[in-house]
């Protein structure tokens, strides 16, 4: 194996050209409790264009950005069992300490300990990326690379908020917004396979075909207040009973006032960060429920890839890039330009 590979370095934060090149770096060595992982994928998330802007606090440089990871084992630590060399695994987001309470409790997703793939670690926006055997699922037959490398974030997470934060059935309205994007065009997809009828919220218009064709009932475009009209009208007055909000910030308004009596809010994306402002009595009186979805654990990992491998997920993939047009996808993230996902290949 050689000594050194090719990387996307984060050496300073800002637009999408401080990704323009490509940089030598040596290949990391497994710890003995790590394995390592030649990168066959790594798909691109709107978390990564949060940490290139310098918007997460804490963020140490030079950094290796990418936590949406799939590719084979190369070599382990001695601690490691249970990965043989040329396994296809894919990662999760957060690679857990696997020793705290929440760890021994199976509750890897809560890990106080936890250090975030790309994030506080180097992640695979390169040709090889080191991580923990908590963090990897082996991938199925079936499943390619591409789809597999964003089943441990985007689609674990939407997976989570559609099943067991949003508890959708069927018979239920469910709006979801961001429906164009990475998480949203998975969200409509996995209300409409819980029976749900689906109303789409996306700026772009362009997108309405590929969002019909992935399960919504109904595509909504418009300004914040035209789409709240929409929801109503289309449900009566009543709103609907789940909203699954694939951007933040920027829909939270919406989201809370399309919401019926009853009704649950789940959020995935975390679009902006200013304070979001709830009012406590409408809460009350209307007994909403508001959660927060994190990314799966390696057993969740394990699920989706299942359900990918049983077609009953159908990944979208909008684009695949060579590494070094890592700067071009992101351009068309902040853009908004991609419908569903854009992965890099090393």
């Amino acid at each position: 194996m050689a000594e050194s590979m090719r990387a996307v370095l984060l050496e300073s934060f800002g637009g999408p050209e401080v990704l323009g090149s490509l940089r030598e770096v040596p290949v990391p060595e497994p710890t003995p409790d790590e394995v390592l992982v030649r990168v066959r994928a790594c798909s691109v998330c709107y978390l990564d264009s949060i940490i290139r802007r310098g918007i997460r606090p804490g963020i140490e440089l030079p950094l290796i950005l990418g936590h949406e990871i799939a590719g084979e084992v190369v070599d382990h630590g001695r601690n490691v069992t249970g990965f043989a060399p040329d396994t296809r695994v894919a990662s999760t987001y957060r690679a857990p300490c696997g020793h705290c309470h929440y760890c021994r409790d199976e509750r890897s997703i809560f890990c106080t300990n936890v250090h975030g793939v790309g994030v506080e670690r180097n992640g695979g926006y390169a040709e090889y990326v080191v991580l923990p055997p908590a963090s990897l699922s082996e991938i199925p037959d079936g499943v390619g690379d591409e789809a597999a490398s964003f089943a441990g974030c985007v689609l674990g997470a939407v997976y989570r908020a559609v099943r067991e934060k949003g508890r959708v059935r069927p018979g239920d309205t469910v709006l979801v917004t961001g429906a164009g994007g990475g998480a949203g065009i998975h969200a409509v997809q996995l209300a409409a396979l819980a029976g749900a009828r689906v109303l789409a919220a996306t700026t772009s218009p362009a997108k309405t075909k590929l969002i019909e064709a992935n399960g919504a009932d109904e595509v909504l475009t418009g300004s914040p207040e035209e789409l709240l009209e929409r929801v109503r009208e289309l449900t009566q007055g009543r709103g609907v009973e789940i909203v699954i909000d694939c951007v933040g910030q920027a829909t939270s308004s919406l989201s809370l006032r399309s919401l019926a009596r009853g009704g649950r809010l789940v959020f995935v994306g975390e679009l902006g960060i200013e304070p979001t402002r709830v009012s406590v009595a409408r809460m009350l009186y209307r007994e909403t429920e508001i959660y927060g979805v994190a990314s799966p654990s390696a057993g969740e990992l394990s699920t989706i890839l299942e359900l990918i491998a049983w077609g009953k997920i159908k990944p979208v993939i909008s684009d695949v890039f060579p590494l070094e047009r890592a700067a071009e996808a992101h351009r068309l993230l902040d853009e908004r330009a991609n419908v569903g996902k854009m992965t890099l290949k090393p």
